[in-house]
Formats: structure tokens, sequence, C-alpha cells
């Protein structure tokens, strides 16, 4: 006599599938297709260019929304994969899914993209809005806090911008259809959908603490009154031996926002030692508090039980039919280097292997809600939640 588990008799509505040119697709595509169904898909930059596994994709479901970016390197259930595809399904029996996308051809478009975004995707019944934008173009914070301004109040916003191996070759996958220089968000409308967020990071802090006393969008001019360029070289000095350039990737800037306790990071992408500027990896407004920061691989790892602790404060994980997105920054891997497989996997053991994971490595993270300040970080692990109860 056959017995029944517990999936046997709940229907399954969450998936997850990979594809890599030698291997082809990991297993058949599932049957979720719908008008409420949501595929993300991460993919490696080449496919922009040999586009057959992607239209595969669309042709299965026809009648989904699928919103997705590029990534060299993405996560499929725990699993890190290069040169690859990752695709998540999820679909929804009693929420609305819809999906817009903006041009955002340049950093002083972004702010208008992300209005634009807001107006068609405010509801009422507004839960969540899943977004991603090309790397390359878009001032992520701008965007963020235009589509803030757009939203009802305490809509959680989740999401990254498309990475590469170069600033070449970023795309979008907006409703099915490659695009460069956009941004795509869909948003869940209902009162039984969840999109629940939560950060990790893994860094510490060392020197001590400046104010941003010159700034313009993402340039660091002054601390303190002095040239940018001297305050970080006293405070990260030649460590390791590593000249000053060099050392720029491994001691990125922490941001303390007022009114928010939780402390944003800046990439260091250039430093101009002839002007005394820091060319920053996202915006740092004037007046904030800064300090430098470092890591080491195993504290980086620290951060994923980080995020996962503060996910867990936030809700009771489900057991299955939940679609987790986790969006890490391009950054963490050169911390990382042989370890970056570990991320990914400590993320899919601390969610629980019933919940269904993607991710991707990105060139900026977004973890917010519509209420307080657009919260867009570098090289911070985000995750983002996905279910229906």
């Amino acid at each position: 006599m056959r017995t029944f588990s517990h999936l046997d008799i709940e229907e399954q509505t969450t998936g997850t599938l990979s594809y890599d040119r030698d291997n082809g697709w990991s297993k058949p595509f599932p049957s979720l297709d719908s008008e409420n169904t949501l595929v993300v898909v991460f993919a490696a930059h080449e496919y922009c260019d040999a586009p057959e596994p992607l239209l595969e994709i669309c042709n299965y479901f026809p009648e989904s929304k699928i919103i997705g970016c590029s990534s060299p390197v993405v996560i499929c259930d725990g699993l890190l994969l290069e040169g690859a595809i990752a695709v998540g399904i999820i679909r929804f029996e009693n929420t609305q899914i819809r999906l817009f996308s903006a041009s955002v051809n340049a950093f002083e478009e972004s702010h208008a993209a992300g209005q634009q975004l807001g107006e068609q995707l405010t509801n009422p019944d507004l839960k969540g809005v899943l977004m991603f934008a090309d790397g390359v173009t878009t001032e992520a914070t701008e965007l963020v806090r235009g589509l803030q301004e757009r939203l009802p109040p305490d809509v959680t916003i989740a999401g990254g911008l498309a990475s590469g191996h170069t600033l070449d070759d970023t795309w979008m996958l907006c409703d099915g259809e490659l695009k460069r220089f956009h941004a795509c968000a869909v948003g869940f409308i209902g009162n039984r959908v969840e999109l629940t967020r939560a950060t990790g990071g893994g860094w510490r802090l060392i020197g001590t603490e400046c104010q941003a006393t010159r700034t313009a969008g993402r340039t660091l001019f002054e601390l303190d009154g002095e040239p940018a360029h001297d305050v970080y070289q006293r405070q990260v000095g030649r460590e390791m031996g590593f000249g000053l350039h060099e050392s720029s990737t491994r001691y990125p800037l922490t941001l303390r926002l007022p009114n928010l306790e939780m402390q944003i990071v800046r990439d260091v992408n250039t430093v101009d030692e002839v002007s005394g500027a820091i060319e920053l990896a996202g915006d740092i407004p004037e007046g904030v508090t800064v300090q430098v920061m470092t890591t080491t691989a195993d504290e980086i790892l620290d951060g994923v039980d980080e995020a996962i602790e503060r996910m867990r404060s936030k809700t009771i994980l489900p057991q299955n039919n939940a679609l987790a997105i986790c969006v890490s920054c391009a950054g963490r891997r050169t911390v990382l280097l042989d370890k970056t497989r570990e991320e990914a996997a400590l993320a899919y053991d601390g969610l629980g292997h019933g919940i269904h994971q993607i991710g991707m490595y990105a060139f900026g993270e977004i973890s917010t809600t519509s209420s307080g300040p657009p919260q867009v970080h570098n090289e911070t692990l985000t995750m983002g939640l996905i279910r229906e109860y």
C-alpha cells in the first residue's frame, strides 16, 4: 500500500534548474507556466550572443513573467556555476504579479526611471518589488529613491545590478527580451504574498571615524576637510606589502547614515593621487560618517550566518514552496577566491534545502523598503525570500 508524503499532498509551486554548454539543462522544465508565474534568470554574459537556451525558457513559459540579468557566476541550489544559467520559478495562486521596464541610458536618468517604474507598479495591495538594473549606467540609489517616491509605505524592495567580466558585457532580461541599459521590476500584489529581505556583511571596522565633508555623487573629495586620498592612505597604510591602489579592493568604506542602524558599504573603485579624490562604486551623501573596513575570507563567510539570522528574525522559514534570490557583491569574490563556492552552499544550508535558491554576483545589491533611506549596498550578501502563504 502506497503512503503519501507531505510533498505528494501539497502541490509544488516552485522549482529551479540550470544550464551549461557541456551538459545542457540539469532537469526538465517544471509545468508551472501561468500568467501569475515568475521566472527569474541569471546567466553568463555570453548567452546574449548565443541566446538559444534563453529562448527555450521563453518558449516554455509563454504566459509567465520573465526577469533577470547577466552575471559571470551564478548560483543554483547551493552550487556555484561559471559560464552557466540559473533559473528560479515560482507560481502564485492568490497573488498578481506585474512586470515593467524603463530605460536607463545614464546615471542622470536613474531617478526618473525609478519614478516611472513606481508609477506603473503602485497599488494599495503591493507587498514587494524585485528589481534588477544594468550595472553600467544605473545609479542604484537614485533608481531606488525614485521608486520609493511612488510606492505605498513599507513595501519591500530587493534585487541588484547586472554584472559581467567587464563593463561592456552586462545585459537585462525584461519580460523575456534581452536589453542593455534598462531597469526591470516585478511587483507582488495580494494579501497572501511575502517578500522578506535580509543582509549580511562580514567586514570589520579599522581606523577612525571621519566625516565626508565634500562629496559629489560617487566622488569623495574630502574627509574631515582633508583630501580623501590622504586620510584613506593613512588609515589603510601599506599593509601586507600592497600598494594603495591594490589595497583599495580589500578596504572598502562604510557609511553611517542618520536614522539608519544598518551601515552601507561602498567599494573603492579608484584613488586619484593628484586631485586627492576617491571614486566609489555608489553614491556618498555629504556629511555622513565614514570608516574604513577590512576582512578575511572566513569573516566574509560569517556574513552568511548574519544574513540567515536576520532572515529568521523576520519570518518563520518555510519548509518548501519558497524561492530565495541571493545577490552577493562581485567584490566579495576577490576576497573569497577559492572559497566563493562555500558562500553559496552556506546560504543554501542555512535557509534549508526545501527552499529553492538561485543567485548571482552583482555590481551592487538592493535591500530596502519604500520607507526610509534607500539601502543600496556594495560588498554585501543580500537575500530576498519570496513565498505565498
